[in-house]
């Protein structure tokens, strides 16, 4: 039996070895084995990662997509289950790229390259991608490619990684959704936040606070509860700001705490726009040159919204962004979210001093100011639904009046790129006045 004996997957365990006694050897294959101890299995992280296992497993599913908000601790859990499938043979090998917002072709090729113990014959980066793709393909094995922090759309036959193969299995992590759909995955896997009590136990351990006498006292564990539910369940965040507390005086706890309530905001630049009409063109493009220009922006990748209600995560966004940029398209009025955000914007330019920035594109604004045309059709079929004379409606009106009367931009026809290379100079003269929250 001795060295012929193949590892089996019990459960959550490896029997990796029987010995002549008849005693076996059993390993762990619980993430926390994988990870080197940065990721705990927490009833949250448990959903996802099963998830991934089984579209890992899945032959019938070549790209798999991993997204969540930035430090939600994607990046570690896709390294974490890359070793796993390795050391279940599941994969022969796992390779690792950074993408970005500019995908930079040859340094990812490099970083491939670099797991594959190999050195390119050829300068170009049609060269090298022949080579990558040789190599791979000379393997005759299964082999997970994984792609991190994507946030352009990119082709990854141009580094030399065959799609849709039965060898070959990409995994990408992201923070926007829309760069999912965009990738063409074929499984689209969603990371949550911790829940409360999850954070609570995550900022205990980094923090260390149960392990200090001093910290025992009511008032600084109620500080310490209040800034681990400010943390908002993202980890990275979590284990930044325990282990930068953790011994100091509770003055400091209070002012962090502070910090983190009352910051000004958390997003320079918050868009809204109908999806269905400038998702996946105008407004995509303008999030990407907005990012790739340094600002932090939010634009919801449709997970947010519910019913005919708008999230309180996206009202949360709103309340802390410094710009909103509203993209009204022609069928911005259709969409009730659409109108719920206009609603919520244009009151917190009015309590909290935001800036608000109204794009017409391929609309006039007295067409909205009197609702004409598809605003006039659509709020018909509100007004419909919810009675003409309804709250809800009227604010609705009134908003459309209000933003149709601000200063904004008209595009009618011409370059897109070059119109939204103005919105970003506009933004960047503006900069000062967009600071946010750094922890």
């Amino acid at each position: 039996m001795v060295g012929k004996f193949r590892s089996k997957w019990i459960g959550p365990f490896v029997v990796t070895n029987v010995f002549p006694s008849g005693a076996i050897e059993i390993k762990s294959t619980a993430l926390e084995y994988f990870s080197s101890g940065n990721i705990v299995c927490f009833n949250s992280r448990e959903k996802a990662s099963e998830q991934l296992f089984v579209a890992l497993k899945d032959d019938n599913c070549s790209m798999i997509g991993l997204y969540g908000r930035q430090g939600s601790g994607k990046t570690t859990l896709a390294k974490a289950m890359g070793e796993k499938v390795k050391y279940l043979k599941i994969f022969h090998e796992v390779l690792f790229a950074t993408v970005t917002q500019n995908p930079n072709i040859r340094i990812m090729q490099d970083e491939i390259a670099d797991s594959l113990n190999m050195k390119f014959d050829k300068n170009s980066e049609a060269g090298r991608a022949s080579r990558i793709l040789s190599t791979i393909e000379s393997m005759n094995c299964p082999i997970l490619v994984i792609f991190d922090d994507v946030r352009a759309k990119f082709d990854p036959k141009d580094l030399g990684i065959p799609c849709n193969s039965n060898r070959c299995k990409i995994l990408l992590t992201t923070c926007c959704r829309q760069y999912c759909d965009l990738m063409y995955c074929q499984r689209e896997i969603q990371l949550d936040p911790l829940s409360t009590e999850e954070a609570w136990f995550l900022f205990m351990k980094h923090s260390v606070i149960h392990e200090n006498n001093e910290y025992s006292s009511s008032d600084l564990s109620n500080v310490a509860r209040d800034i681990a539910f400010e943390c908002e369940g993202l980890p990275r965040t979590i284990i930044d700001v325990g282990s930068t507390l953790r011994n100091k005086p509770i003055v400091e706890w209070k002012t962090t705490l502070d910090s983190l309530k009352h910051s000004m905001a958390k997003w320079q630049i918050f868009l809204s726009f109908r999806g269905e009409d400038t998702r996946y063109s105008f407004t995509g493009f303008l999030y990407q040159v907005l990012c790739q220009g340094g600002f932090k922006t939010f634009m919801d990748d449709g997970g947010l919204q519910t019913g005919d209600q708008i999230s309180p995560s996206l009202l949360n966004a709103i309340e802390a962004s410094r710009l909103s940029i509203i993209v009204l398209s022609e069928n911005y009025v259709n969409s009730s979210w659409c109108l719920e955000e206009l609603v919520k914007i244009l009151e917190c330019m009015k309590l909290k001093n935001q800036l608000v920035w109204p794009i017409f594109y391929k609309v006039e604004p007295s067409d909205i100011r009197h609702l004409r045309k598809h605003y006039g059709k659509d709020m018909a079929h509100h007004e419909n639904n919810f009675g003409i004379n309804s709250e809800r409606v009227q604010k609705w009106k009134s908003a459309l009046f209000e933003v149709s009367n601000l200063s904004g931009k008209t595009y009618t026809i011409g370059y897109e790129y070059e119109f939204i290379q103005k919105i970003v100079e506009d933004a960047n003269r503006i900069k000062s006045r967009l600071q946010i929250r750094s922890i």
